[in-house]
């Protein structure tokens, strides 16, 4: 393969994972909202499921369209879907799967832990601020998404290719799938929520990070 197309294809792919990080970022950032929900029972999101699917993810994507058509049979889906957020990411609970790097990897399950730290200097040293309305840790997992959606865009024209892949592997490795499959056990275990679409999302999100180390992998 010649180097223009090596950087076609790093083009391409870095645009695509783009968007895919941002997605997962957007629905663990905050519940959905009501032009949000319309949106997704609309079929907006339709084309982003079909692109799991072509990548070997049709079980976990079809996961959750299926929660997709359940909100469609009911009237109070919006309520009862933020009501499944707060339970699963903002009550406060030894078990409970709260989305911060330091609750799995530090000591005790304390926040603003060393993780914290690492991805507060991360965000500095690429001049990115969290949004002031954005009252979370930096090590909140859709911090982690929304920087990775923003690196993969930032270097879609990488003068070096494989040091770039090589340093978004060992980012994601550090500093998500070191405690996400922990996360996802913990989400998949809670019982009573109205639906399972963060559960489902979850699942969809750790099983893409496979694939897209795999494809990292490929340009090293």
């Amino acid at each position: 393969m010649d180097n223009a197309r090596i950087d076609l294809d790093w083009a391409a792919i870095s645009h695509a994972r783009s968007q895919i990080y941002g997605w997962f970022s957007t629905v663990f950032a905050k519940e959905l909202g009501r032009e949000a929900m319309a949106l997704y029972l609309a079929g907006g999101v339709e084309p982003l499921l079909s692109v799991f699917s072509n990548l070997g993810l049709a079980r976990e994507a079809e996961a959750v369209d299926g929660v997709l058509r359940e909100w469609a049979q009911h009237g109070d889906a919006l309520l009862e879907n933020a009501a499944d957020f707060a339970a699963l990411f903002l009550l406060e609970g030894r078990h409970c799967p709260i989305p911060y790097a330091s609750y799995y990897l530090g000591d005790g399950g304390l926040l603003y832990g060393k993780p914290a730290q690492l991805m507060r200097s991360f965000l500095a040293s690429s001049q990115l601020r969290l949004d002031e309305q954005f009252k979370e840790p930096e090590d909140h997992l859709s911090v982690i998404l929304a920087l990775l959606s923003w690196w993969t865009k930032a270097c879609d024209r990488a003068a070096d290719i494989t040091a770039q892949a090589r340093d978004q592997a060992a980012f994601i490795e550090s500093a998500l799938t070191s405690w996400l499959a922990a996360w996802q056990a913990r989400m998949d275990a809670v019982d009573g929520l109205a639906f399972r679409f963060y559960p489902a999302v979850g699942a969809l999100l750790a099983a893409f990070v496979r694939v897209d180390l795999e494809c990292l992998n490929t340009f090293r």
